[in-house]
């Protein structure tokens, strides 16, 4: 009963409503061509884009194309300027892993993006029981699981309610696909830049399916990356950025250099390019006409990480930022055409993205237009006018070992840092109490030179005392939200980091140079939500009231028939309550 209902409001088309402008109509099929079949089960697609802030989308969105991706789906759905993580972690995996749960690091555990191990920082899904598997097979290389997450993911309720539902996850990065694809996905990819191409793990499917490998294979890869990344329309980015082209501070990353026209002839290049992000389009079109079932519910989730590492490398008020904004914009209205030709307006859409980012340090004050007068910020997303800069992890881990050495003797101390945590080694944790105030003490001591950078340390025994007490949903204070980020009952690092506004760790995309996220403030924790469901929540609305980061999920659910909940329902219990 609940599938067919959908499918009779799914086929709704709602223009106009909640003030917004009248919906645009797909264009109607050529009289010659079939027309779609309509679903009879949900077809939900999730997308991510890495890296797209609040304040991003709420100054951009309407200097982007009216048949772009973005402003359809305002049109077409409901846009909320504002959904806020609850927690302090603001990096992809933690983002990812709250979107697909609802649930912070707190319960999910999933704490940060790396954990270092033997000085080397390795991505928190891999998972040395797995076998990483390429189109050739499975590899003597560990692959990536979910064993550290601590709650199940929408994916797996959906399974648990329908067995034989198809799961199809995209991503360049093994974190942007993995908590979307939960434990029992059809299809599970991203792009490894040893193997240049896409994989998978023996933890999701034994074999890349049979259509993974002609659009995400090596060969495919290389096509994709042959010609330069030039500017679409110059004109328009270079009066949109806020910075020159050959801005300082902006990374070479993989041999790109850092002007227009780029060379994309490495895997670290062509995870920076908009080329990736039409290779997951393509590979999404190929998992539609492979894997959907008409009378299976159909959840296809798709993350956009060139945004992400684009914003690493040259900040979000460069060229290519832009240049990327307007590239993914185009590539979400293509994925939506495709969506249009299979399914009608029988499908539908939800967007966040996984954390936001602040200006690069070295960007001029044109970037920096919210400051006024005196200085003080009076930005809606705390953006900072003082000053900002980078703490490099190598440096920061250097002197936290050399100071530990000076207390105890020879070492190693510290296994490493891994943003925003820093991690003790077996030797360490092994040391008798009176040893181990001494380590704290010479973490603390070193810790005092970046008191320019870093609002306040907490060491992991501190935060599990004081965060015993749930804090209050709504309560975004300091305190709640670095205790929604400590996984309750430990398992992330020693000891908590969190930077003054303006200042992050350096991500080591290309060390020193560009920008990243990771801290409390609104600038990172805040980004838009887009909600496209015809018939299910009011078309062309606007949502401007703070927006609760569950919202994410509690759509996803009752979309796909795992709640009962509606989704205009899941967005308004999701609403800040008024003060």
């Amino acid at each position: 009963m609940r599938q067919r209902l959908w499918v009779a409001l799914a086929t709704i088309a709602i223009a106009g409503c909640g003030g917004g402008k009248k919906a645009e109509s797909p264009a109607a099929p050529a009289a010659s061509a079939p027309l779609p079949k309509k679903a009879s089960a949900p077809v939900v697609v999730a997308l991510v884009v890495d890296q797209l802030a609040g304040w991003v989308m709420a100054e951009r969105l309407a200097e982007l194309p009216e048949d772009g991706g973005f402003k359809r789906l305002a049109r077409e759905g409901t846009y909320a300027r504002d959904m806020r993580y609850m927690h302090a972690a603001t990096d992809t995996a933690p983002g990812h892993s709250s979107l697909f749960t609802g649930k912070p690091p707190r319960h999910s555990g999933i704490f940060g993006n790396e954990v270092p191990r033997a000085k080397a920082a390795l991505s928190i899904l891999r998972d040395e029981a797995t076998k990483l598997v390429t189109e050739a097979g499975p590899r003597d290389k560990a692959g990536s699981s979910l064993a550290r997450l601590r709650v199940p993911t929408v994916a797996d309720e959906l399974r648990d309610k329908h067995p034989r539902a198809a799961v199809v996850g995209l991503s360049l990065k093994d974190r942007g696909a993995g908590f979307a694809c939960g434990r029992k996905p059809t299809a599970c990819l991203w792009f490894d830049t040893g193997e240049d191409a896409f994989v998978t793990s023996t933890a999701f499917a034994p074999a890349l399916p049979p259509w993974a490998a002609p659009k995400g294979g090596h060969a495919a890869v290389e096509r994709a990356r042959a010609a330069p990344w030039a500017l679409v329309d110059p004109a328009w980015t270079q009066a949109h950025a806020a910075t020159a082209d050959d801005q300082s501070g902006e990374g070479d990353l993989g041999g790109m250099k850092t002007v227009f026209p780029h060379a994309i002839a490495t895997p670290q290049a062509f995870r920076a390019s908009p080329f990736a992000d039409a290779v997951l389009v393509d590979l999404a079109r190929a998992a539609i006409g492979a894997e959907y079932k008409e009378s299976e519910p159909f959840f296809l989730e798709i993350s956009f990480s060139s945004n992400d590492i684009v914003g690493h490398a040259f900040g979000p008020d460069s060229w290519e930022a832009w240049e990327e904004l307007r590239r993914v914009d185009r590539a979400i209205a293509d994925l939506l055409g495709a969506l249009d030709a299979r399914f009608g307006t029988g499908y539908a859409v939800v967007l966040a993205a996984d954390h936001g980012t602040i200006t690069m340090p070295e960007a001029s004050s044109k970037a920096r237009r919210w400051c006024e007068g005196d200085g003080k910020v009076k930005d809606a997303y705390e953006r900072p006018c003082g000053p900002s800069g980078r703490v490099l992890i190598g440096e920061l881990q250097g002197a936290l070992e050399a100071e530990a050495e000076r207390a105890l003797g020879a070492g190693p101390w510290i296994e490493g840092v891994a943003d925003p945590y820093y991690f003790f080694t077996d030797k360490a944790k092994a040391l008798d109490p009176k040893q181990a105030a001494a380590l704290y003490g010479a973490v603390a001591r070193a810790l005092v030179r970046y008191d320019h950078a870093l609002a306040r340390v907490d060491t992991a025994e501190a935060l599990a005392a004081r965060c015993e007490a749930e804090p209050a949903e709504w309560d975004e204070s300091i305190g709640a939200l670095l205790c929604r980020a400590y996984p309750k009952g430990g398992g992330a690092g020693e000891g908590y980091m969190a930077p003054r506004p303006g200042f992050f760790f350096d991500p080591n995309v290309v060390v020193g140079k560009g920008t990243s996220h990771g801290s409390p403030y609104l600038y990172d924790r805040s980004v838009p939500l887009f909600v496209r469901a015809p018939g299910l929540v009011p078309a062309g609305a606007r949502e401007e009231s703070p927006v609760h980061f569950s919202a994410y999920a509690r759509v996803l659910r009752s979309l796909l028939g795992v709640t009962p909940e509606t989704p205009a329902a899941a967005l308004a219990a999701s609403r800040k309550p008024a003060p």
